[in-house]
């Protein structure tokens, strides 16, 4: 029952404008006042969440991806994209799912991938001649490669709560996140085929603009791999991994010569924002984590599915839409640290695999941010463009319903996660 009315307090106080840290902080204060307990249990729940040092992975990969962003090696990927993809018909969109897929690689954030990459497709494809919906929906279903493309740091938080290796889990997001992409450039050539969407005419292929961005670009595209690759040959933990990814855009910059203190300083500058703003958001959310294990609300769950003797695929479908309709009014971070705690028990328990579960969750959430009429990333994307939220919700439809089918069958072949991490860092090595 305190749960129950922790949670609506919470929601209540999200919705009528109060930022989401403090909403948890005023729940969680409230329920301990209810319990009967000292509020001096916040603030102490608070400090310990934020004390472990797979944590520190976290700004060091926002560091890497501001210092590409600065530096202007997002720029030369999206170049050495449009050059390999903009010969074909809706190549400046195909382009857009390459740019943003190799940036993932980098960044470790959804709203990082949205940021460079809006930044620049907003401008270009309604330049081209692609309508401004169209090219936003193209942004947002991207921006999830973010998050389940390694590094990422709503996998570091999630392996953290759910104690589990953070290199398998960046592991399994691989071959979804490749999958997605995939799924997302056959749409796009769908409404190209049968012309669903205005999509200019494509240019030539210039081979040699190719060869040209693609040098320019070469050392850049070397980031992922070299992040990747360091971990899963245990060279590197994640946590030095996000450091050497930090030095490694650095060397980048002095080799091309883009580097300068005040690109730096502005790097830097928005590293400490981005990552105050998470982390007080991970402590925040401890205070609700404890109260739902004092008040035993997960166990409760978990007995209660036990009693009502469900397997484990009808879990994962229930949880599909908890999720879905959790992500459409949350922020991921916040979203994600509520809901773990409640349904990991009973995946546990049902014989889910964390890892599995981990990157179901993370996905679902990042579908519900734009799923229409509630989802959150719509409403801030229409404030942002200019774009009606009525057409950018209609042009969201269609990606929305291929990124839930993405999951549906992920869900169900729980090897396309498990199979490179068992592959690359088996449990028992």
């Amino acid at each position: 029952m305190i749960s129950a009315l922790m949670l609506v307090l919470f929601v209540v106080a999200f919705v009528i404008g109060i930022p989401v840290s403090a909403s948890l902080v005023l729940a969680a204060g409230v329920a301990m006042l209810l319990v009967g307990q000292d509020l001096i249990g916040i603030p102490q729940h608070m400090a310990a969440s934020v004390r472990g040092l797979e944590l520190m992975a976290i700004p060091f990969f926002i560091l890497a991806a501001h210092l590409m962003m600065q530096l202007g090696m997002i720029r030369k990927i999206f170049d050495f994209a449009e050059a390999a993809l903009g010969w074909i018909r809706g190549g400046l969109a195909h382009a857009n799912v390459l740019a943003g897929f190799v940036f993932s690689g980098i960044s470790g954030a959804a709203v990082a991938d949205a940021a460079a990459l809006g930044s620049i497709a907003m401008k270009e494809m309604p330049r081209a001649g692609y309508s401004a919906p169209f090219a936003a929906a193209i942004v947002m279903s991207i921006s999830t490669l973010g998050a389940i493309i390694p590094p990422s740091i709503m996998m570091v938080v999630y392996a953290i709560m759910a104690d589990v290796s953070i290199a398998r889990l960046f592991l399994a997001g691989v071959v979804p996140g490749i999958l997605v992409a995939l799924s997302i450039s056959a749409l796009i050539a769908f409404y190209g085929a049968f012309r669903l969407t205005p999509m200019p005419d494509p240019p030539a292929f210039d081979g040699r603009r190719l060869l040209r961005t693609t040098w320019s670009a070469l050392l850049a595209l070397f980031a992922p791999l070299v992040i990747l690759r360091g971990m899963s040959a245990g060279f590197v933990t994640p946590t030095e991994a996000g450091v050497l990814a930090s030095l490694y855009a650095l060397f980048v910059g002095c080799v091309e010569r883009t580097i300068s203190v005040r690109a730096v300083y502005a790097a830097l500058r928005d590293t400490v924002e981005s990552s105050a703003h998470i982390l007080f958001m991970i402590a925040a959310s401890s205070a609700i984590s404890y109260i739902f294990v004092a008040q035993g609300t997960a166990a409760s769950i978990a007995t209660a599915f036990g009693d009502a003797n469900l397997n484990a695929v009808t879990f994962l479908l229930l949880a599909t839409v908890v999720l879905l309709l959790i992500g459409c009014i949350i922020e991921t971070m916040p979203a994600l640290l509520i809901s773990v705690p409640l349904l990991l028990p009973t995946a546990n328990s049902l014989g889910i695999d964390p890892i599995h579960f981990g990157v179901l969750a993370i996905f679902n959430l990042l579908i519900g941010i734009m799923t229409p009429p509630m989802g959150i990333g719509l409403f801030i994307l229409s404030s942002v463009s200019g774009i009606r939220f009525g057409r950018l919700a209609w042009a969201a439809i269609p990606f929305v319903l291929l990124l839930i089918g993405m999951l549906l069958v992920l869900t169900f072949v729980p090897r396309l996660t498990l199979w490179l991490p068992d592959l690359l860092l088996p449990v028992n090595s």
